[in-house]
């Protein structure tokens, strides 16, 4: 069972948003934490390291001395910068999901500059979307084991649901990719985004579980056909 108080997250600001980290510009969320750990920035080396730790291990497998010694700073500067375990967790769910959506909203964005029309376009739009969004998720192993285990799929008990609007922010901009090709409302776009990305997901789960395992460019295709046969039918 998880121990996270559920504090909420209205009062707290990333301490990294899109613009400082330079997503798009210097590639993923992983590769941006560790540019500005490189160049001296102890916030970012903290986050870098929490991410590793949280993927592996979820909330209450990880230490916060484990994550202060892995970046090299005690356990009470970590809690200077962080204010707590909670409030490093809940950081990183902020800070890697903000950046996550203006990726995912630049991965849209020539989908939605025209109508796509007739069975054949809309699945051949769907399954490059399939095909970008799985890369996407891919370049970070790291932070799609964050979310996968920490977030998306909590346990019953966990404390962790009230962290899933922000995942649905993240993810918004799949929605209007559906009510742009498929007419639905942003209501049933917004459903259908979490039955995608579960898909989806299940591939990814694969391929944490196994890093040697090879995701198939057939596995993909079924995937996306499936969950399309389902917006369709």
């Amino acid at each position: 069972m998880s121990t996270v108080p559920d504090h909420g997250l209205k009062e707290m600001v990333p301490v990294f948003g899109p613009e400082a980290l330079g997503v798009g510009t210097h590639g993923s969320f992983h590769a941006a934490l560790e540019r500005l750990s490189g160049e001296g920035d102890l916030k970012a080396r903290l986050l870098l390291s929490a991410l590793s730790h949280f993927a592996a291990k979820g909330y209450d497998g990880v230490q916060v001395k484990e994550v202060a010694e892995e970046a090299g700073v005690s356990k009470p500067t970590l809690y200077y910068h962080f204010g707590s375990k909670e409030g490093l967790f809940r950081q990183l769910c902020l800070v890697s999901l903000s950046s996550m959506a203006v990726r995912i909203q630049a991965m849209v964005e020539p989908f939605l500059a025209a109508p796509i029309k007739g069975t054949e376009a809309v699945e051949a739009a769907c399954l490059k979307l399939s095909h970008a969004y799985l890369g996407l998720l891919l370049e970070s192993q790291e932070f799609t084991g964050f979310i996968l285990r920490s977030i998306a799929v909590p346990s019953p008990d966990s404390s962790f649901r009230d962290l899933m609007p922000l995942v649905e922010r993240g993810l918004s901009p799949l929605g209007l990719f559906v009510h742009h090709v498929f007419g639905t409302s942003l209501e049933m776009a917004r459903k259908e985004v979490l039955l995608f990305t579960s898909l989806v997901g299940s591939l990814i789960e694969e391929k944490l579980r196994d890093p040697n395992y090879q995701i198939t460019e057939a596995e993909i295709d079924w995937v996306t056909r499936r969950w399309l046969h389902g917006v369709l039918g």
